[in-house]
């Protein structure tokens, strides 16, 4: 089955030009000019790629890459734009954009482009399922172990986050995002003590439930950490950020 890609863009030549060079390479392929369409597209039907221009009326391309994340956290999103600033791109990386190219762009560029953010995506999903399959052997081999301690019927709120340990759901600013387990239970640790700093050791032992070395700590939590920031989009200077102390651990922002 060949991969689905939706292309955004308010200009009608850009968006035909993008649209036709990838139904040459084999992709099934919609577009629409309007980035609120282009939500209610996504939140519709099922696609692998996001391909949005950024300025735009109604709802813009970091505003679209934003809201869809929080949905769809696998959804690659590759945003383009002729008018580049800094500051875009500091929230296309901030909120998880996979790529950010400069218009005019050569079809060349485009298909590798969407190439490589489908094996990324693969890639992560592959990574969610190992995730998943690990934390079902966790919790069966230790059905009483502090992997359970997220269960503990607590409502946790840090600034715009609330963690709910009963009903194992997640919201930022009102609105459900999807967590891994893994990731949940990493949350709920920091959010019940924001401000206190969590050492690797005990962090890898609270949200993957097993031991291991300090190194190895480090690396595990730092990849659920990254993931876990671009799912909760949570800028730096607020509460709520995933602080790292360098050398030591991390912490959950619990003042401005």
């Amino acid at each position: 089955m060949s991969a689905r890609i939706l292309v955004v863009d308010d200009e009608p030549t850009i968006r035909k030009f993008i649209v036709r060079a990838l139904e040459r390479e084999g992709y099934e392929v919609e577009s629409t000019s309007d980035g609120q369409k282009a939500y209610e597209m996504l939140m519709q039907s099922s696609f692998d790629v996001l391909l949005t221009d950024i300025r735009m009326d109604y709802l813009d391309g970091v505003g679209l890459l934003r809201r869809i994340k929080r949905e769809q956290p696998l959804l690659a999103v590759i945003l383009f734009t002729g008018h580049a600033t800094v500051q875009t791109a500091i929230e296309a990386l901030r909120y998880g954009a996979f790529d950010y190219l400069l218009k005019p762009v050569k079809n060349e560029h485009i298909i590798d482009t969407v190439a490589k953010a489908l094996q990324f995506r693969e890639q992560q999903q592959r990574r969610e399922r190992l995730e998943s399959i690990a934390d079902q052997i966790v919790m069966a081999l230790q059905p009483t172990s502090s992997t359970t301690a997220a269960t503990d019927g607590k409502i946790l709120t840090v600034g715009d986050i609330i963690v709910d340990t009963t009903a194992y759901k997640t919201f930022v600013r009102g609105e459900s995002i999807h967590l891994t387990p893994t990731e949940f239970r990493l949350l709920a640790a920091l959010a019940s003590t924001p401000g206190q700093v969590w050492e690797y050791l005990p962090l890898v032992e609270k949200a993957c439930g097993y031991q291991c070395s300090r190194d190895e700590a480090r690396q595990i939590i730092s990849t659920h950490v990254i993931n876990l920031r671009h799912k909760l989009q949570i800028p730096e200077h607020e509460i709520g950020y995933v602080e790292v102390v360098r050398g030591v651990g991390y912490r959950l922002k619990s003042t401005e």
